[in-house]
């Protein structure tokens, strides 16, 4: 997917990649555009009655996503939520919730994602709203205490919420993570993080994993826990020798970490091998004990990055460290430990940046084919006369 828009160094915003069957969908300042995939011709352009604020890359199994965009008649706030179909771009339903205009850089950001038929949103910390799937009816609404701020829900097969809370008396913040009841907003359970832990990522919601920052901001231990928020055990990044990247703002946004057959794959740092040379491995630790039981090595000059599961199968792409070795989307089975390749193939040197996995760019895998997605452009060429810029491209299998 490609525009033309842009004039030399304007840049702009291009939030969200979809993928179905059908479609290929990209987000891109206010509005979505779509390209079909048998062919690469234009499917259709949604224009948004303003600008993109927020997205989640989950898609039901119908083809649909909800996407966040402000209001542009009323003060230009954050409070508009829709449920897009991908394939034809018709919006199934929009509601309003509350938002505010400006975000400050310590402000918590306003949020969206799905989990068994419920669109949850919160904003700015206040309070969260779930919405029915089918009609946009409002379920339940969520006010945060005072003394606590909403950071925001992961979703999928289940809901956990973070807060961060200032208990009376304290002078230091603790984090919360609970489980809702999706249509009720019911609280299932509770469990609190030690003090010390500065932040609190969501990587899976069902089985319960966090990525928390020891002392520091960055992600250095995994914890599981289990169906009833009891704690199961810690994974130890070994001081930086395994590397899991996660959003500053958004808590269910991590990258270099997938969970599934009851283990969390996690990526090792990249080991330098001389002078432009590297590699790098990932692991599967035990969720119930802790313990490493599976490997996979990349190979020379080559980096594996998780994407996500496929019924008990890993699907990472392997990316080329020095432009020489092969790409591929690859299979890794956790029982055996072998790895198959799907495909190879290749990227031009100016679609390069948009491969960068580790939350630099979306990568998905959906329907054989792997996608990815720019989070902003830059426009190119001369004043005038600007050059096509790439926000999103697929690649399949040949023939």
């Amino acid at each position: 997917m490609t525009t033309k828009e842009l004039q030399p160094k304007q840049g702009q915003a291009t939030p969200g990649t979809w993928a179905t069957g059908k479609t290929l969908v990209k987000g891109r300042y206010d509005k979505l555009e779509a390209e079909n995939i048998s062919d690469d011709t234009d499917a259709w352009v949604k224009v948004l009655p303003g600008p993109i604020c927020g997205t989640t890359p989950l898609v039901t199994v119908d083809g649909r996503t909800a996407v966040l965009f402000k209001d542009r008649h009323h003060g230009d706030v954050c409070n508009q939520v829709a449920l897009i179909d991908l394939d034809t771009g018709e919006k199934t339903w929009q509601a309003t919730f509350p938002g505010r205009a400006k975000m400050g850089y310590t402000d918590t950001p306003t949020t969206v994602t799905m989990a068994r038929g419920v669109v949850l949103v919160s904003w700015q910390g206040k309070g969260a709203a779930a919405y029915d799937m089918q009609s946009g009816e409002k379920l339940w609404m969520r006010r945060t205490a005072p003394d606590c701020a909403n950071w925001g829900f992961s979703g999928d097969r289940g809901i956990l919420v973070v807060d961060e809370c200032t208990p009376s008396g304290s002078d230091s913040d603790r984090f919360r993570v609970q489980k809702l009841e999706p249509r009720s907003g019911r609280v299932k359970w509770t469990y609190k993080a030690d003090e010390g832990i500065q932040w609190v990522s969501l990587i899976s919601s069902d089985p319960p994993v966090l990525g928390v920052g020891a002392g520091e901001a960055d992600v250095t231990d995994l914890i599981s826990l289990d169906e009833r928020g009891k704690y199961r055990t810690t994974i130890r990044l070994d001081g930086g020798h395994y590397k899991v990247n996660c959003d500053t703002f958004l808590v269910d946004r991590c990258s270099r970490v997938v969970v599934g057959d009851g283990q969390a794959f996690i990526t090792s740092e990249d080991d330098l091998v001389g002078a432009g040379h590297a590699t790098n491995w990932v692991v599967g630790f035990d969720l119930a004990t802790g313990k490493s039981r599976v490997k996979f090595d990349a190979g020379d000059d080559q980096l594996l990055h998780p994407i996500r599961m496929s019924g008990n199968k890993l699907l990472a792409y392997k990316s080329s460290y020095d432009n020489y070795a092969p790409q591929s989307l690859v299979s890794l089975d956790p029982a055996s430990g072998k790895q198959r390749e799907y495909f190879y193939f290749a990227v031009s040197s100016e679609n390069i940046p948009l491969t960068y996995a580790d939350n630099l760019s979306d990568v998905i895998v959906e329907d054989g084919r792997i996608f990815f997605g720019a989070h902003s452009v830059e426009g190119r060429g001369k004043k005038g006369d600007p050059s096509l810029v790439t926000t999103a491209f697929g690649i399949g299998r040949a023939g």
